[in-house]
C-alpha cells in the first residue's frame, strides 16, 4: 500500500522537555524579560517538523494528553512533548480529543494536530463493495483504499472452518477438496458500504462482512430455505450465477427458474460465467476449448451447481434464487447490446434468438 508508515523512518526526534525545564528556572533567575524570548521558542516548537509520507496512529480511547504528545513525538509529528501539552492545555483542549485512527501529515503544525483530534478527524475510509464482484477483486478494492493488504485478505478467506464455528449459515460449505480445489467464503461476503481504518487486520474486515451477510439472510429467509429442501449453499450458489448471468432485475426470477429447470431436468447449466470464473479471466463469448476447461465450477463438463459461488450478490438475486419464477424455459440468451434476456422453451426457439441477438 503505497501510504503505509515507512519502515526505514528516521529516529524521533529527542524530547527538549528538559531544555525548557532549564529555561524556566532561568525565568525564575532572570525574571520576566525572558517571557518574549520564552513565548518565542514554545512557538517554535510548535511548528511542523518536515516533510514526508502520511503517518498512521492510533488514539486509544481513553488517551490522556501526555501519552498523546508521547505518540506524536515517537512518529515525529511533533517537535517536543511539554509544547504540545502546553498547548493543549492553554486552549483547555486536553481533555476533548477524541480516540481513533489517523493519518498525519510531519507538515501539519501542532495547532493543526491538535484541531483534528479534537474534532474526531479519523482516517477510516468508507468503501463500497459493489454487487457481482469475487474476493479477488474485493481484496483489490481493500488495499486500494489501504484498508488491509490483499493477499492477506485473501489467505483470511480461506479459514471456512474457523469461521464455521462462528456463523451456523456456513455450516452447509463442504470442508473436503474437489479436483484439487477447497472453498473460501466466497459469496458470502455481503456486497455493501462499509467504513474501516487503515490497515485494519483482515479478520474484522471478513467479519463485518458475514455479519451483514447474516443481517440480510434472517431467520424467515433461512425457514425459506428449509422448505424449499435446499441448503444455504445451493441458495447462496444459484444467488451468484443469477447475479452475473442478469442485468435487469425483473430478469432475475426467470434466470433462476431456467437453471432450476434445468437441474431437474439433469440438464447442464451451461453457464458461461461459471467457466470465466473457473478460468480467472472474463470472456464475452466463450469458445468450444474453452468451455471444456476442467474444473469443478464448469457448468458445461458438469451437472448441477457448480462447486461454489462466483461472486457476492445482491439482495434481487437472493430474492430470485429463493422466489423463482414459475416456468417451463430451460434456454435464454441476453442481446448483446442492452443485456435484456430473452426466455424459450424449446432448443429451436432459443437458435432463433441467437441468431437475433448474438449473430453469429
Amino acid at each position: 500500500m503505497s501510504n503505509r508508515t515507512s519502515q526505514t523512518r528516521q529516529a524521533p526526534r529527542k524530547k527538549t522537555g528538559k531544555l525548557i525545564a532549564i529555561i524556566l528556572l532561568l525565568l525564575v533567575v532572570f525574571g520576566a524579560t525572558g517571557v518574549f524570548s520564552f513565548n518565542y521558542f514554545i512557538g517554535q516548537m510548535l511548528e511542523p517538523v518536515g516533510n514526508g509520507e502520511l503517518v498512521y496512529v492510533e488514539i486509544e480511547q481513553g488517551a490522556i494528553i501526555s501519552e498523546v504528545a508521547e505518540l506524536l513525538a515517537e512518529n515525529n509529528l511533533i517537535r517536543d512533548t511539554f509544547a504540545f501539552e502546553m498547548l493543549a492545555k492553554k486552549d483547555k483542549t486536553a481533555h476533548q480529543i477524541q480516540s481513533g485512527y489517523y493519518a498525519f501529515s510531519p507538515a501539519e503544525s501542532a495547532q493543526q494536530i491538535l484541531d483534528r483530534l479534537i474534532t474526531g478527524d479519523v482516517a477510516d475510509a468508507t468503501v463500497t463493495i459493489p454487487e457481482g464482484r469475487n474476493i479477488s477483486e474485493f481484496a483489490k478494492i481493500f488495499e486500494e483504499k489501504n484498508i488491509c493488504d490483499a493477499d492477506a485478505f485473501i489467505e483470511e478467506s480461506k479459514k471456512v472452518a474457523e469461521y464455521q464455528k462462528e456463523y451456523s449459515f456456513l455450516s452447509s460449505i463442504p470442508l473436503t477438496e474437489k479436483e484439487g480445489i477447497r472453498r473460501t467464503l466466497e459469496g458470502y461476503l455481503f456486497p455493501d458500504t462499509y467504513t474501516f481504518s487503515p490497515n485494519t487486520d483482515p479478520a474484522k474486515v471478513v467479519t463485518a462482512m458475514l455479519d451483514r451477510f447474516e443481517e440480510v439472510y434472517d431467520q424467515k429467509l433461512l425457514k425459506q430455505t428449509k422448505e424449499m429442501d435446499k441448503t444455504v449453499d445451493e441458495i447462496v450458489i444459484m444467488a451468484s450465477i443469477v447475479e452475473l448471468e442478469t442485468k435487469f432485475v425483473e430478469d432475475k426470477a426467470n434466470a433462476a427458474s431456467v437453471f432450476y429447470n434445468r437441474i431437474a431436468e439433469n440438464m447442464p447449466l451451461q453457464s458461461d460465467i461459471t467457466v470465466d470464473y473457473a478460468r480467472g479471466e472474463k470472456t464475452p463469448v466463450l469458445t468450444t476449448e474453452q468451455t471444456k476447461f476442467a474444473s469443478p465450477y464448469n457448468t458445461y463438463i458438469n451437472t448441477g451447481l457448480p462447486f461454489g459461488p462466483i461472486c457476492s450478490f445482491g439482495e434481487t438475486s437472493l430474492e430470485a434464487a429463493l422466489n423463482p419464477a414459475k416456468t417451463s424455459y430451460l434456454y435464454f440468451v441476453a442481446d448483446m447490446d442492452s443485456g435484456k434476456i430473452y426466455f424459450n422453451e424449446t432448443y429451436d426457439e432459443h437458435l432463433e434468438d441467437v441468431q437475433r441477438y448474438m449473430g453469429d
